[in-house]
């Protein structure tokens, strides 16, 4: 890995913030491009570092769960559909800018399955006994991700429905109104845990083109309903963090976030974005 051409070392170095916000963040040079983010305004509970995550997860410190939304690397039924820029792919017509194309949404469908058993692989290596995972999918990939969390190890316990309410319409066919999420569980569940219970399907529509930041953006609500199944105070890994959606569900919801990301401008969207939570939404 190339060394960030531009790395701050230091919280005087933050011109993408606005000024308020400068005191609340540290942000470290720890070599070969990667950088952290501590929000210390709320007792340092975020990480966010930049780089890939096949390097980065070996690097992590012990965490309670991963919720992620990776590159689906679909979006078409064909080889120069699937390799078109994701800001081609998944920009709705209504949006207004462009966004940044992400990194990691060409592959082939079993390069693609490898790829997700390599990460998943390491995220279980960094993840407590019976730590939660929960991965976004769409229909095309959903079989490939079920295998790959199980050749990864991971107990696979089900699969969530997002319904998505405004999808686009299909001609002569059914709207693609669902994502979905594999979800399991590094081993059994301690027995000593005490049990909760969620949905297993929600009802939530895509961002709306004016606050999105990221092209495949998920709703913070819907995030949050998956941050719920975790224990209080958990620490949550996000390898795909994008615009730091699964931080600002964590952080509300009272956890610690750990991201990575890959792609520099959206990384340094999701710093702005994440230190703009100045503390967890009260019960």
């Amino acid at each position: 890995m190339q060394p960030h051409p531009n790395p701050r070392k230091t919280a005087d170095d933050l011109t993408l913030l606005p000024g308020r916000h400068k005191p609340a963040v540290t942000i470290i040079d720890r070599g070969a491009g990667r950088l952290y983010l501590k929000h210390t305004t709320i007792k340092d509970r975020v990480q966010l570092m930049h780089g890939d995550a096949l390097l980065l997860l070996k690097t992590v410190d012990v965490v309670d769960a991963v919720i992620t939304d990776p590159p689906y690397s679909s979006g078409g039924r064909t080889t120069s559909q699937r390799q078109a820029p994701t800001s081609s792919k998944y920009q709705s017509s209504d949006a207004k800018r462009i966004h940044p194309n992400f990194d990691g949404d060409a592959k082939d469908q079993r390069s693609w399955t490898n790829w997700c058993a390599t990460w998943l692989t390491l995220a279980r290596e960094r993840t407590k006994q019976g730590g939660l995972i929960a991965v976004f999918s769409d229909w095309r990939q959903l079989p490939s991700l079920t295998d790959a969390v199980q050749f990864a190890g991971w107990i696979w316990k089900g699969i969530i429905a997002w319904d998505k309410v405004n999808a686009r319409p299909v001609p002569h066919g059914f709207r693609a109104q669902c994502e979905y999420v594999v979800w399991g569980t590094n081993g059994d569940v301690p027995a000593d845990r005490k049990p909760t219970y969620h949905a297993g399907m929600f009802r939530q529509p895509i961002v709306s083109a004016k606050s999105r930041q990221h092209a495949a953006q998920k709703p913070v609500e819907l995030i949050t309903s998956l941050v719920a199944a975790t224990p209080d105070g958990a620490t949550i890994l996000d390898p795909f963090a994008g615009s730091g959606t699964t931080g600002v569900a964590a952080l509300r919801s009272g956890r610690r976030f750990l991201g990575i990301e890959s792609n520099n401008q959206i990384f340094e969207q999701a710093l702005t974005r994440l230190a703009e939570i100045d503390e967890p939404r009260s019960a």
